[in-house]
C-alpha cells in the first residue's frame, strides 16, 4: 500500500506540476501578448509620413524605450540596416529570458511597425523529463492613426464623368454610382524613394453586390486611360452579407501593392463582411475652447447658430453679415477678413468694381516725343493707361520707366497703335512722354481698383473694324480698352461698337479709343462701324480687376443668417485665400464656387478658386499679390505637413490650433447632421486647392477642372466627384488628414 501510494502522488505531484506549467505559460502568454500589443501601439503613435534610415532608427528606438520602461534589465539595442522596403531591424535581450525583434516598416508599408517578444521560461523539474525550458512567442502589427483614415468615404457615392483619381482608400456605405463612362480609380499613395507605401488603394462597399465595370477598362497605375469601371490598385471587396471580391481586371492592378496588401479572397479564406460607415463626426470646433478664442467681435463668446447678424460693409457694398470687423485691404489689393461668427460671405462683393478716376485729353500731334496729360496728379496704387497712334512704322515707342507694353500693331499703309500700362503708380503723375517715329497722338487715363500686380488679363491686334483678345479673360468684368487707326482719317464718321464707352475719337487724326467695364470672362472684342472702307492697325487689352480675399487664421463660423435659404461661403466669380483655418457651416450655409443660394446656385463662370496653386506645382511664392509679406496662402486647415517639400513653408505649423486638438488638427471643414447646406465646386472656371479633411454630413459635388486637388480626407452624405480629360489627383495626400475618429489600430 506504501509503494503504490507513493507511486499514486508522484503521479498526482507531477500532474499538478504539468497544470501549475501550462497555467503559468498561459499566463505568460497573454502578458507577453499585452507587452507587445502596447509596445507597437506606443511606437506606431511615433510613426511619420516617409521613410529612411533616421525615420526607422527612431520608430525602433521608441520600442526599445517602451519595452525597457517595462521590464528591467535591457541591454544594447542593435539595428541592422536594411532598406524601408526589406525592413529595418532591431534587437534586444532584457532581464528574465526576454528577447525582441523588431521590424520597420512592416512588409513596406510605412505606417505600419512589427513586434515579436520571445520568453524563455525554465521548467523546475525538467531534469526528471529532459526538457529544461520553454519559450513562449507573440507579436503585434500596430499601425499609425492616419493609415486608419480612407481618403474618401461617402453614404452614396457618385462618380460624375471623366476618370477621377483619388490617392488612397475609398469607402461607401451603399452601391457606389457610375454615369456615363465614369472612372473611379483609387491609387496607392507610394513613396518612390523609400519604395514604401502610407495607403494601399483598396476600394470596400458596404452594400452586397457592386459591379466594378460594366464593360470597362482598368489601365494600371495611369491617371487617365480607365472608363466604365472602378479600378484600384488594390483590393476590391463588397458586401457585408456576402461579401465577394472585384475581378483581376480591376482590382490589385499595382502589382507591388498586391505583393504586400492580404487578399481579402485569398484561396482557403474567407471575405470578412465590410464593416458600415461610421457616421460619428469630429469635435464641433465651436465647442472647442481655442477655436472660440480666435472669434473677434463676439465678447469671448462662441458663436450662436440662430443669431441675426448685421451687414458687413465694404466700400458702400454689403458683402455679407457677421460679427467681425470690416475687411482690411493690404497693400497688394487683398482684403483679410478675421475670424468671427458670419452669416453668409460673398467674396464676389468684397473686390470693388473698377471704377475711372479721371480721363486725360487727347494731346497734340507731336515728333520725336508725344505727351500724354492727366488732368490732375494721379492717386498712389492706380492703374494709368495710354493709347498712342502714329503713322505707320515699323519703329516701336519707347516709354518711360515702369510703363509696360500691352499691344502693338503697325500696319504698313495704314497707322501704328499701342497700348501701354503703369500698374500700382506710385502717385503724383500728372504726364508720361512716349518717344514715337513720327507725329503722333496719345491719351492717358487712370483705373481704381485694378489688380496691382501682373494686372494684364489678355491682349491682341488686328487690321480691321473688329479687334478681340487672342485668349479669353479669366475673369469677368475687366477693364478693357481698345486702340484703333484707321488709314483714311478725314473724311471719315466713326462709330464705336455698341456697349462702349468712348475715351477719344478723333478721325481727322485718324485716332480712336474706347473702353467697356461689364464683359464676362471670355474672348473680349469690339466692332466699329466706319462709313469708307479702309485699312486699320488695331489693339485690345484687358485688365483684371483686385484679385480677391483672405481668411487669416482662426476659426470661421457661417449660419447662413441674412441670405434666405442660403448663405456660408460662396466666389461668384472671385478668388479666396486662406491659411491656418478651420470652418464651421450650420443651418443652410454652404460651401460654393457660384453663388450663395441654396446648393451652390448657379455654377461659377469666372476665376472662382478656393486657394493658390503650390510651390510645388508652380513658381514660388505662388501667389505674388496675396496675403503680404508672407505671400505662402493656400486654403489650408492648421497644419505642419505640406504635400510636397517644396510646399513646406505653407505649413509652418498653427498659429492658433494646438497640435493634436481634433477639433481643428488637419480640420478644414465641419458641419453637423442638421446642415442643409452643400458643398459645390462647379463651373467651367471653378478651381480649388484645398489641404485638410472635411466631414460634410449632406451633399458634396466637385468637379475638377484639371489643376483642382484636396491634399487630405473627405467624408459626405452624398459625394458627387468629376473629372476633365487629363487630370490629376483630386482628393488625396499623406498631409491634410484629420485623425479625430481613429486610433492607432493592431492590424496583426
Amino acid at each position: 500500500m506504501i509503494v503504490l501510494v507513493a507511486v499514486a502522488l508522484m503521479a498526482l505531484i507531477a500532474s499538478a506540476a504539468l497544470i501549475l506549467l501550462a497555467g503559468s505559460v498561459e499566463w505568460q502568454k497573454n502578458q507577453l501578448q499585452e507587452l507587445a500589443d502596447s509596445s507597437a501601439l506606443d511606437s506606431a503613435l511615433s510613426i511619420g509620413v516617409g521613410c529612411d534610415t533616421a525615420k526607422a532608427t527612431a520608430v525602433i528606438t521608441r520600442v526599445n524605450t517602451y519595452l525597457a520602461s517595462r521590464r528591467p534589465g535591457a541591454g544594447a539595442l542593435a539595428i541592422v540596416n536594411g532598406t524601408c522596403a526589406t525592413p529595418y531591424t532591431g534587437t534586444n535581450t532584457f532581464a528574465g529570458g526576454l528577447s525582441a525583434t523588431i521590424h520597420y516598416p512592416y512588409r513596406a508599408h510605412q505606417q505600419q511597425v512589427e513586434v515579436i517578444l520571445t520568453l524563455a521560461l525554465p521548467i523546475s523539474f525538467g531534469t526528471e523529463v529532459g526538457v529544461t525550458s520553454t519559450t513562449v512567442v507573440r507579436r503585434a502589427v500596430a499601425q499609425q492613426l492616419a493609415a486608419s483614415a480612407p481618403t474618401v468615404q461617402a453614404t452614396t457615392l457618385t462618380c460624375a464623368s471623366g476618370q477621377v483619381n483619388i490617392a488612397g482608400s475609398v469607402v461607401a456605405q451603399n452601391l457606389i454610382v457610375r454615369t456615363g463612362t465614369c472612372a473611379l480609380y483609387a491609387h496607392t499613395r507610394f513613396d518612390a524613394a523609400s519604395g514604401t507605401y502610407s495607403d494601399m488603394g483598396d476600394v470596400s462597399v458596404y452594400t452586397d453586390g457592386q459591379v466594378w465595370t460594366a464593360p470597362g477598362t482598368c489601365v494600371a497605375g495611369s491617371n487617365s486611360g480607365s472608363s466604365s469601371a472602378i479600378c484600384a490598385d488594390g483590393s476590391e471587396l463588397t458586401g457585408h452579407t456576402a461579401p465577394t471580391c472585384g475581378a483581376a481586371a480591376t482590382s490589385y492592378l499595382s502589382a507591388g501593392d498586391k505583393a504586400i496588401d492580404p487578399n481579402p479572397c485569398a484561396a482557403g479564406t474567407g471575405p470578412l463582411p465590410v464593416a458600415a460607415l461610421i457616421t460619428t463626426l469630429p469635435p464641433e470646433p465651436n465647442l472647442d475652447a481655442t477655436a472660440v478664442a480666435t472669434l473677434q467681435g463676439t465678447g469671448g463668446a462662441a458663436c450662436t447658430a440662430g443669431a441675426v447678424l448685421p451687414n458687413i460693409v465694404v466700400a458702400g457694398v454689403t458683402v455679407g453679415t457677421g460679427l467681425a470687423p470690416a475687411p482690411v485691404k493690404d497693400a497688394t489689393g487683398f482684403y483679410h477678413l478675421k475670424p468671427s461668427c458670419y452669416g453668409y460671405l460673398n467674396v464676389n462683393a468684397v473686390i470693388a468694381p473698377i471704377t475711372n478716376l479721371q480721363i486725360g485729353a487727347e494731346s497734340a500731334k507731336t515728333t520725336p516725343t508725344v505727351t500724354a496729360s492727366l488732368p490732375a496728379a494721379s492717386q498712389a496704387g492706380t492703374l494709368l493707361v495710354a493709347t498712342i497712334r502714329s503713322g505707320a512704322s515699323a519703329t516701336a515707342f519707347t516709354a518711360p520707366a515702369k510703363w509696360v507694353r500691352a499691344t502693338t500693331k503697325n500696319l504698313a499703309g495704314a497707322s501704328h497703335t499701342e497700348i501701354w500700362y503703369y500698374a500700382n503708380n506710385p502717385g503724383g503723375i500728372v504726364s508720361a512722354a512716349f518717344a514715337v517715329p513720327n507725329a503722333s497722338v496719345a491719351q492717358i487715363s487712370e483705373w481704381r481698383n485694378v489688380a496691382t500686380t501682373t494686372p494684364l488679363d489678355a491682349s491682341g491686334t488686328g487690321t480691321s473694324t473688329t479687334v478681340s483678345t487672342s485668349t479669353a479673360t479669366t475673369v469677368a468684368n475687366d477693364l478693357v480698352i481698345t486702340d484703333f487707326g484707321p488709314a483714311v482719317q478725314s473724311p471719315q464718321t466713326y462709330t464705336r461698337g455698341a456697349g462702349w464707352t468712348s475715351l477719344v475719337s478723333d478721325m481727322p487724326n485718324g485716332f480712336a479709343s474706347e473702353y467697356r467695364l461689364n464683359l464676362p470672362a471670355a474672348i473680349a472684342s469690339e466692332t466699329v462701324t466706319v462709313t469708307k472702307g479702309t485699312t486699320w492697325s488695331a489693339g485690345i487689352a484687358a485688365f483684371k480687376p483686385g484679385t480677391g480675399a483672405v481668411l487669416d487664421p482662426g476659426f470661421y463660423y457661417f449660419n447662413g443668417s441674412g441670405f434666405a435659404g442660403g448663405g456660408g461661403i460662396c466666389l461668384n466669380g472671385a478668388t479666396l485665400l486662406a491659411r491656418d483655418i478651420t470652418l464651421e457651416f450650420v443651418n443652410q450655409a454652404g460651401f460654393s464656387s457660384g453663388t450663395c443660394a441654396a446648393g451652390g446656385g448657379v455654377a461659377c463662370t469666372g476665376a472662382c478658386q478656393f486657394g493658390s496653386h503650390p510651390c510645388s506645382l508652380q513658381a514660388c511664392p505662388p501667389n505674388l499679390t496675396a496675403d503680404s509679406p508672407n505671400n505662402l496662402t493656400w486654403f489650408a486647415a492648421p497644419c505642419s505637413l505640406a504635400p510636397a517639400a517644396a510646399d513646406a513653408a505653407s505649413c509652418p505649423g498653427s498659429a492658433w490650433c494646438t497640435a493634436g486638438d481634433r477639433s481643428c488638427t488637419n480640420r478644414l471643414i465641419w458641419a453637423p447632421a442638421t446642415n442643409t447646406g452643400q458643398i459645390a465646386i462647379t463651373g467651367a472656371a471653378a478651381n480649388a486647392w484645398l489641404l485638410g479633411s472635411i466631414s460634410w454630413p449632406g451633399t458634396c459635388t466637385i468637379v475638377d477642372n484639371g489643376t483642382s486637388m484636396l491634399a487630405g480626407a473627405i467624408s459626405c452624405g452624398s459625394l458627387s466627384l468629376s473629372a476633365v480629360a487629363g487630370a490629376g489627383i483630386l482628393v488625396g495626400s499623406d498631409a491634410g488628414i484629420s485623425t479625430a475618429l481613429v486610433e492607432a489600430v493592431l492590424i496583426e
